[in-house]
Parts: structure tokens; sequence; C-alpha cells
């Protein structure tokens, strides 16, 4: 009895607070005994409290940071500061759909971007903030649309006739995504995600890393984690920033003309065509060149206003965590007629059941509604109205009220006036989106674990075009209204095994395997109505069944199903040495039924230097990795109608005689199946001064062959083509990043990151070796897949300013008979090299954060020059460069011909060449934040704020293009042509973070 009195009065309750080297409390810490099992995590404020007795150790750890161990003495308080472990190798984790493993002992390509880097930036989807983050992720918005979709391509254009997005994977699920909408310009359903609900995003590259996902990994995997909840007090924290866009500065080349300018160049192109006085006095009266002008860019653009709201809560115990968040976001877009909002929230569960079995359970739901102008050539485009409208037609009458006629000088019988249309026309969408995932993980003993996975992707988009009878499209038809329902439910069920053997019962060699069946089914149903006719008097009437005549109502579905056999296995000796290997087989009914299944599979090694006892001997290195994979994907993304390509199908409605007719509208190709890719990986990923200085290089290979083709066969058999499996390109490239802490002081930090990659695609098989015409390509064997073909301006004749081509590709003679010049390949719209460079600086509390993307080796095309140049085409206006370049007399040396208006055939000039292909190059100021940390104010703790942080931000701040013409913004996305779109916006926001 008396030596158990003396233990008990040995053990003390030990305090103290747990920091981070910036000095800011760091919680849930955890903080054990280590030679029993008790422990407690910090709280907010970083405190602690546990029992103990003088001679025990007390072990703190934290992910970030080194595992901190202390001996009790016979103090009762001890402060602790963990230091930062820049061993980024080894605490960085790739996660996918099933399963996570630290970097180092992974043999795959992949990089993980933290989510707390991305937090509140002004963008409505997620990947938007990926640009320039990862080496070989190629993103471009097209479009300032709020919602558009974004074009993504990792590692080059892995298709001709399929997709070539990536896969989407969230929290497990994988997701439909994209474009889904019917009638909408343009949205995208990741736009339902809130970045501040991101834990993380690992994005997916070589065959190690993709094969697991079969045939859909070919064009890279996505991977997004949502935050879960952790232990200890529970954490609240609410985020607001409001903020105001504009568009970004029309290039001066591309400016729309004045009236005056207008005017100017009226008359002289008449002129030069041959009128006398009379007949020119004659036009411009019927043109209305005398009296008043408005600018129509500054009509149809404003300035926007963008605001967001987020709250969310996460606590937990060992037992149960729980994440729950909810936001708010709006934006008026900087062009009429365009503007979203968002609702969403995130539920999040972590439920231990047992000591062996754990559940989750997750949910996010959004709703959007988003209003998009129409874009492109469509007459209601507000965009292309800036610049086709002259400005003598004018907006508003004299009395103020908007103008709508359809006939006299400033009739809108072709191009509409937009100010009309934004206020009786209509354009929207509203999206839904739940995404619910559950499991249940069951660890039948220490080495082994089962796992079973569901999710349930529902999308719902409703969509409602209407356009008035007194102006624009619906005039025709006395007003006209299509209405659509688009649904999709997209199943995942998922049964897998875990299971860990030590070799010789050590934990020094392991071998790790996973076997697993999954099964998706994806159901889509489409419902379109179209009617015409509506009532005058009653504008707020617009739906299809206030019409009076019924033009269309039809209901279709598209549904396809995958199942499959996964297994993955490795090996690894003392993390020195790793080798993977990967075996999927896929089955799906998007294949022909001759081809339905297929097998994918990869291997993979990885040699870590730095755990060599020869690599101890030398101070150059901190840490060295050596790494390769080759295998096999697939690309099955043909679309949700995908029967279309693999099976003959019939359509009724060719009636005859009374009698319901049916004919074949489809020859199917029962051998149809996936695109496969073959993909070699080589890298290495080295550090400097304790991996505070770190690179990573990789070089790539990826074969694809099988790509899909429209082949030419006999017309007896009532069809032109047959879609198969018969084209092939290579993308081949190299991938450099670096990532370092150059300074680090007790008050100042700066944190820089650069990528750069450098791809080249190259066709290598087509149809029986025939290239053929796609838009302004021309896709021909051993040239890249966007390779322009047109013919090669050759300037202006300064005798007498006739535009000039070269004859052919020789560029040795010269014509001005454009018929006569011939197309030629040359130049590419694919970037030859794309990447990022960030910057982060914190001093004290203050933290500024620079983000440079950049893009170069590219050519854009101007596809509305025939119409903005110095053509024939009279109603239009034209581009500024028109105006200040234009050839007015003998002997004047310019790029910029004669202006000739009122001919049918004089306006050569304007025709496709490659006078209208201009660089791409340019470096973008994608982000500058700037903001205040009120760290260590006692008032605050005492009001029970953990965190308070303010920040300004910028977006799209300034970009240095390197084509001095260029009329537009260079980012038009990945085909390189401009298509008259919502102008990309530069934002301007104020933010506040709180934390209790």
């Amino acid at each position: 009895m008396a030596g158990f009195s003396v233990a008990i009065a040995q053990s003390k309750k030990i305090t103290g607070k747990v920091t981070g080297d910036d000095g800011f409390p760091l919680p849930a810490v955890s903080v054990r005994l280590e030679t029993t099992n008790q422990g407690v995590l910090t709280n907010n404020d970083g405190d602690y409290e546990i029992t103990a007795s003088p001679g025990q150790v007390l072990s703190f750890s934290y992910i970030g940071y080194t595992t901190f161990k202390l001996t009790i003495g016979a103090d009762n308080i001890y402060n602790i500061k963990l230091v930062t472990d820049t061993h980024l190798l080894t605490e960085v984790v790739v996660k996918d759909s099933y399963g996570s493993l630290a970097k180092k002992a992974y043999t795959g390509a992949a990089s993980v971007v933290n989510g707390r880097q991305n937090e509140n930036k002004p963008f409505t989807s997620p990947i938007e903030s990926l640009q320039g983050e990862v080496a070989g992720l190629n993103i471009t918005s097209n479009s300032g649309q709020p919602g558009a979709d974004v074009q993504v391509r990792l590692r080059g254009v892995g298709s001709i006739g399929a997709g070539s997005n990536p896969l989407y994977v969230i929290d497990g699920a994988i997701i439909n995504s994209g474009d889904l909408s019917s009638l909408t310009t343009s949205t995208s359903v990741l736009a339902g995600i809130n970045q501040d609900d991101i834990d993380n995003i690992t994005v997916l590259k070589d065959a190690a890393a993709t094969a697991i996902y079969g045939s859909r990994g070919s064009n890279g995997v996505i991977v997004i984690n949502t935050k879960k909840g952790k232990n200890g007090k529970t954490q609240i924290r609410f985020d607001t920033e409001i903020g105001r866009t504009n568009n970004l500065p029309q290039r001066e080349d591309g400016k729309p003309l004045t009236g005056p300018q207008f005017k100017e160049i009226f008359i002289e192109g008449l002129k030069n065509y041959g009128y006398d006085d009379d007949a020119i006095a004659s036009v411009s009266q019927s043109y209305g060149l005398n009296g008043r002008y408005n600018n129509w860019y500054d009509i149809v653009t404003r300035n926007g206003s963008q605001q967001q709201y987020n709250l969310s809560v996460s606590g937990g115990n060992d037992n149960t965590r729980v994440f729950a968040s909810g936001g708010y976001f709006k934006q008026e877009a900087t062009t009429i007629g365009s503007k979203l909002k968002r609702i969403n929230g995130l539920l999040n569960i972590d439920h231990n059941i047992s000591k062996r079995v754990t559940l989750n359970f997750n949910i996010n739901a959004s709703n959007i509604i988003q209003n998009t102008p129409t874009n492109g050539g469509a007459f209601a485009n507000p965009v292309l109205a800036a610049y086709f409208l002259r400005p003598f037609q004018l907006a508003r009458n004299d009395d103020g009220s908007v103008n709508s006629k359809t006939s006299g000088a400033t009739n809108f019988s072709s191009t509409f006036n937009p100010l009309w249309l934004v206020a009786n026309d209509r354009n929207q969408a509203n999206i839904t989106r739940i995404l619910g995932t559950g499991s249940v993980k069951w660890n039948i003993w220490d080495e082994l674990n089962f796992t079973s996975f569901a999710s349930i992707d529902y999308d719902a988009l409703e969509e409602n075009i209407y356009n008035n009878p007194i102006q624009g499209d619906g005039v025709s038809s006395g007003g006209t209204a299509y209405d659509n329902y688009t649904r999709y439910f997209n199943f995942i069920t998922r049964n897998q095994l875990d299971y860990k053997y030590k070799i010789g019962g050590s934990e020094d060699f392991t071998i790790n395997a996973t076997v697993g069946y999954e099964a998706q089914k994806n159901q889509a149903y489409f419902l379109v109505t179209n009617s015409n006719g509506f009532p005058v008097s009653q504008p707020t009437l617009i739906t299809s069944i206030n019409a009076s005549v019924p033009i269309q109502a039809q209901a279709s579905f598209g549904n396809y199903t995958f199942d499959a056999i996964y297994s993955r296995a490795s090996i690894n000796f003392k993390n020195k040495y790793v080798l993977s290997a990967t075996y999927r087989r896929d089955g799906s009914s998007v294949f022909g039924s001759s081809s339905r299944y297929g097998n994918f599979y990869s291997i993979g090694g990885t040699w870590n230097l730095d755990e060599e006892d020869f690599f101890r001997k030398q101070n150059i290195f901190s840490s060295t990795k050596l790494r390769s994979s080759y295998g096999t994907t697939g690309n099955a993304n043909f679309g949700n109608n995908n029967y279309y390509f693999t099976q003959t199908t019939a359509a009724y409605g060719a009636n005859y005689g009374g009698a319901n007719g049916q004919t074949f509208n489809n020859i199917g190709n029962p051998n149809l199946t996936w695109e496969s890719a073959h993909k070699f990986d080589v890298g290495i990923d080295f550090g400097f001064f304790d991996d505070r200085l770190t690179f990573d290089i990789d070089y790539y290979r990826n074969n694809i062959d099988k790509l899909i083709q429209a082949v030419p066969i006999s017309l007896t058999t009532g069809f032109a083509t047959i879609t198969s499996n018969v084209g092939a390109m290579v993308n081949k490239g190299f991938e450099f990043e670096i990532k370092g802490v150059p300074v680090k002081t007790k008050d100042f930090t700066w944190n820089t990151s650069f990528n750069i990659a450098l791809n080249k695609n190259t066709v290598t098989k087509l149809s029986d070796h025939a290239p053929y015409i796609n838009s302004v390509f021309r896709v021909n064997e051993g040239r890249d897949f966007y390779t322009y073909y047109m013919r090669q301006y050759a300037g202006v004749d300064p005798a007498n300013g006739d535009a000039l081509w070269y004859t052919d590709a020789s560029k040795k003679t010269t014509t001005n008979n454009y018929s006569a010049a011939a197309r030629v390949e040359a130049k590419q719209a694919d970037p030859k090299g794309f990447g990022g460079f960030n910057n982060t600086f914190t001093y004290k509390g203050v933290t500024l954060s620079v983000d440079v993307y950049y893009n170069f080796g590219n050519y854009i095309f101007d596809s509305f020059s025939y119409y903005l140049a110095d053509g024939t085409y009279l109603p239009n206006n034209r581009y500024q460069y028109v105006y200040t370049r234009r050839w007015k007399t003998p002997g004047q040396v310019t790029d910029v011909p004669k202006v000739v208006l009122g001919g049918t055939n004089d306006g050569e000039s304007s025709d496709i060449s490659s006078r209208f292909l201009y660089k791409g190059d340019y470096v973008r100021l994608k982000n500058l934040t700037i903001g205040y940390d009120f760290k260590n104010i006692n008032y605050l703790k005492k009001a029970g704020i953990t965190r308070l942080y303010l920040y300004g931000r910028g977006t799209n701040l300034f970009t240095k293009t390197y084509d001095k013409h260029i009329p537009f913004d260079p980012e038009v996305g990945v085909t390189g042509i401009s298509n008259l779109e919502v102008p990309q916006v530069r934002t301007f926001t104020i933010g506040l973070n709180i934390g209790l």
C-alpha cells in the first residue's frame, strides 16, 4: 500500500501551450504518453492538460511539423514550439478513390494542391483556381460568364473524336462533369462545389496513378477531397468577401470604331469601290450617318459585383467527427444579361461504431441559377452586338426609351438591340446537384480491412429560353420558347479488401495488396418542349404552355453501365525500394457488343536514394527519389448517348400514306471500343537544404491508339461513314517544378513555387492515312492535331493597297488573287509551353501572395475578322486597327489593305488566312492578395475569437502579350479560336475570415 501511495503522489498535472515556429497556437496537436495509451488534443488556443509523472516522455505530433518529445521533470508547465517538417516528400499524401499513400512510397506521378491556398478565390469553379499550380495541367477559361465550363487538358490533347477532359472524382465518387446543359450557352456542374469546402485536390497523371481507373483514366484524373471534422473543441469559421468586377482593358487594335471614325471609313470605302458623291450621300443617309451615335461596347458592358458568405462548423471526439458548412455566392457579370447565384451546403460525418468499424457519410448539395447570353455568331449575342452594330444605330430613342425599331435608318432587323433583349428575353438555367457518399470500413484484423462504398450523384437542370415577339429571334414566329428538363442519376457501389503483410514480421519489408469490385450505372433523362406564338400584352407568360402553336415535345433517355474488378499491390523495403502493380478489367455498355471488356494495367518503381547509407555521406542533397512507370489506360468519354456509335438505331416519323413510317438513322459498329493510351513516365524528385528547396522533373510519352474516327463506307449501305477505332497520336514532353522556402526567419517567410510544362502532340495514324479538314485546321499524320490550314498572308501591295498572299508554302511568289493562293499547314493552336510562378511573403501578421500564369508557343485565330476587318460587308462596325493602319496612298507600307465597301466579290482581304493568326503568348498576373492577421490581441481572445484575418485581392490585374496587334484577350480556349464570348474579367475584392 505504501508503494502505491508513493506512485499516486508522483503523478501531477502537466499544462502548457503548443505553437508553431511562427508563434501561432496549434489546435488539435496530439499529446501522448509514450508508454501508455493516454493522450489529449490541444484546444483552439493550443493549450493542453495531461496527468503524468516525472521521467515519463510526452510526444507532441501534428501534421506538417516534426514530432517533439519531452521528458517530464520537476516543472508543471511546458510550452512547446513545433518546427515545420520541410521533408515534403514524406508528409504529402496522395489519395484516390481506392486509398491513400505517402508520396515517398508512391510510384506514380501526381500533384497535390492543399485547399487552403485557394480558399476564397473569386472563381465560380474550383478548377479555375488550379491554373498555373500543377505542371502539365492546362486550364483555359474562354468565357468570363460566371459558371461557364472550363476547358482542361492534362499532358496534351488526348483524343480526336471522343472527349479530352480528365475524369473527376469527389470524395471517392466518379461524377458527371463538364457542361450537362442543352440550351444554356455554357455551364459547369463543378461550379456547385465551394472552394472553401475543399481539403485538397490531387491530380493523377501517369499510368501508375491512373490505371486503377481503367477505361476512363487516359486523360488523367482530378480527385477532390472535401474537409472532414477533427477531434477537439468545436471550431466555427465565418468567411465573407465582397467586391467589384470589370472587363479586362480592351486591346487598342480591337476596339470598335467611334461614330466619326466609322463615318470616315464608310465613305472612303464607298469611294474606293467607285461610288460617286450622290450615291455616297444616299447610302450614308440610309445608314443614318448624319445623326447621333453611341458606343455599343460601353452599352453592353458594365461594372459587375460579387459577394460570397461561408459558414462552417468542425469538431468531434475520438468516436465522432463532424464538418458542416453552408455558403452563398452571387455574381453580377460585366456583360448585360449575365449573372449567377449559388447556394451550397456540405455535411461530412465520421463515426467509430466500434474499435474496428468506422462509418463515413457525406452529402454535398448545391443550387445554381445562371443567366447566360448567347455567344458566337448569334445575332442576340450582346458581345457580338458591341462590334457588329454601327455607332449610328441608337440604343435609345429621343425620349430615353429602348429602341425596338425593326425598320428605318437605325433599325435592328439583323443584329438586335441587346438592351431590348435583356429586358424582354430570357435565357436561364436552374441547376441542382446532390452528391451523397457513404462507406463502412471494417478492420477485420490489424492487417486486413474491408470497405464498402456507395455514392449517388444527382443532377437536375431546368432550362428556359424565351424570345419575345417584338424584336429578336422570336419575331418571325410571334415569340418562341424552349423549356428543357435534364436529369442524371449516377450510382456507384464498391467493395474492397486491403491487406498488409509484414515479411518476417517486420515493418521494414511489407506487401500492401488491394482487390475490389466496382459497379456504376448512369441514367439520363431528357425532356424537350418548344412552342411559338406568345401574347404581346403579357410579357410574363414565357413558358411553352402559354403559346398558341406547339412545335415540339419529346422525351428521351441515355443510360450506360460500368462494372470492374480491380487490384493493386506494392512491395516496400525500408522505404528504399518500392515496386507497384495495378490491374483492372472493365466492362461497359459504352462499348460495342463485341468489345465490352478490356484489361488495363500498370507497373511502377521507386528508389529513394536518401534512405541509402551512402547518401548520408554527402552534404549536397537532402533527398532524392527516382521513379518510373508504364501502363495502359482507356478513354470511354463518348458522351451519354454512346449507343449511337455502337448500335444500329431506327427512328419513326418517316410517315407514308397516313401510316407511321420507320427508317434507320444510324449504322452502329459492334466492334467499337475504348480509345487506348500506353503511358511511360520517368521522374526524379530531389531536395536541398533539408528540403527547403525541392525539384520535380518528369519526362512522359503517351502513345494513344484506337482513336475513334468517322470512316467512309460504301453509300450502298445508306450511310456515308461509320465510327471506328482507327486513329493514333502521341503526346510527349517534360514537366519541371520547383518549390522552396528561400527565406525563413522569426518574422519573415518567403514561400515560392515555379512550374513549366513542354508538350508536343503528333497525329501518327488516320483512316487510310488520309488527312481531313476540321474547321480552320487540317488533321494530318505527322502534325499537331490543332495545325492551322489556310492561305498565307503576304501583306499589302504598296502601289495600290491590294491584299497579297503567297502562292505556296515556299513564300517566294505573291498574288492578289485569293483563290490562286494555296492553303498551307502552318502554326498550331496548341501551346508549346505553359506554367505558373507563385509566391507568398509573410512578415509578422502581413501576408502578400502573388500568382503569375504564362503561356507560349501557340497561335490564335480571329473567326470574326471577315465581318470586322476591311472586307465588303457593309452593315458592321470595324476594328480600330482598320482605321489606324489602312492603306490610303500609293507607296504606303502597311499590313492593312485599302477599304473597299459595297461589292460582292471584293472582300477577299478579310477571308480566312494567316493574316488573322496572332501569337498566343502571354504572361498574366493572375492573383495578388495582401492581408493582415490580427493575432495575439488580448481582447479578441477574451471575446472567443481565435482568428481574424482581413485581406484585399485582385485577379487578372495585368496581362503582358507579345503580339502588339492582337485585337482581343489571348485566353480563348484550347482550340485557339476567338468566338465573341463574354469577356474575361478583372476582380477586386475585400474579405474577412473569422474563427471562433
